[in-house]
């Protein structure tokens, strides 16, 4: 029995996440947590909801919130941040991605990231927050520019994306340290600051066959009779025979 039969979770959509563990007292536990997350308290600083979302991960299965469903309700109700089932890593931390940031399924996202979805208003007369912002003024003139992170997207330490930044498409690779300031397409590696393409994963056929195959859209049990195709450098032979679950 896998850690995902053993937590019960259940999978409800085939881009987003997992639901709350079977039960009534696992239930009741993350109702509980997913509710005290979100008190507005003296006591609710950043240590307070630290400490929640360390006790919702060692709950719920580990893995840097690979497992959990609360987390990710929290992340998508309380910060506006949707994160794909079995995604694990520094996106469960508050301020790495900004509103309106959905990331796939299966990625991996080091420390540090920053993922940026708002800018500053050059054409005004002054860029400052107090004619604009909302904490700092009576009006709300913020404009949003909504990213999109693919599926078994690899996101290195320190890096930053930045508005302009729109999608990142399937299987990328963002380096260590690089400023994405443009779309990155489906398994590229990009680099440096301007992020810049230094090269594919695989040749075009390759990447053809997996954007068809979708392999991230299949739960993880399904993927496991099949874990030692995962486990060296892909050849680019299809071999999976498993069935996409609805």
């Amino acid at each position: 029995m896998s850690r995902l039969q053993q937590n019960g979770y259940a999978q409800y959509s085939a881009r987003n996440s997992l639901q709350y563990p079977k039960g009534w007292f696992m239930t009741l536990i993350g109702k509980l947590l997913y509710k005290l997350y979100g008190l507005n308290a003296p006591f609710c600083n950043l240590l307070y909801h630290e400490v929640i979302r360390k006790i919702i991960v060692k709950l719920e299965g580990g893995g840097k919130g690979m497992y959990s469903g609360t987390l990710r309700r929290i992340m998508k109700d309380y910060y506006d941040v949707e994160i794909g089932a079995y995604s694990r890593g520094y996106c469960f931390e508050p301020g790495c991605a900004e509103r309106f940031t959905k990331i796939g399924r299966y990625c991996s996202v080091a420390p540090n990231v920053h993922i940026i979805t708002i800018n500053h208003p050059m054409d005004f007369k002054s860029m400052h927050e107090f004619a604009w912002h909302p904490d700092e003024s009576d009006t709300d003139l913020r404009e949003w520019s909504p990213i999109d992170i693919g599926n078994d997207v690899w996101i290195g330490r320190d890096v930053i994306i930045l508005p302009k930044c729109m999608h990142i498409g399937d299987g990328a690779v963002i380096g260590a340290g690089a400023v994405v300031t443009r779309d990155v397409p489906p398994f590229a590696i990009v680099v440096g600051n301007p992020a810049r393409v230094v090269r594919y994963r695989f040749e075009p056929e390759v990447i053809a066959q997996l954007v068809q195959e979708k392999w991230w859209e299949h739960d993880l049990e399904e993927l496991l009779p099949d874990i030692e195709e995962f486990r060296k450098p892909y050849a680019g032979v299809c071999s999976f025979k498993g069935e996409l679950t609805n």
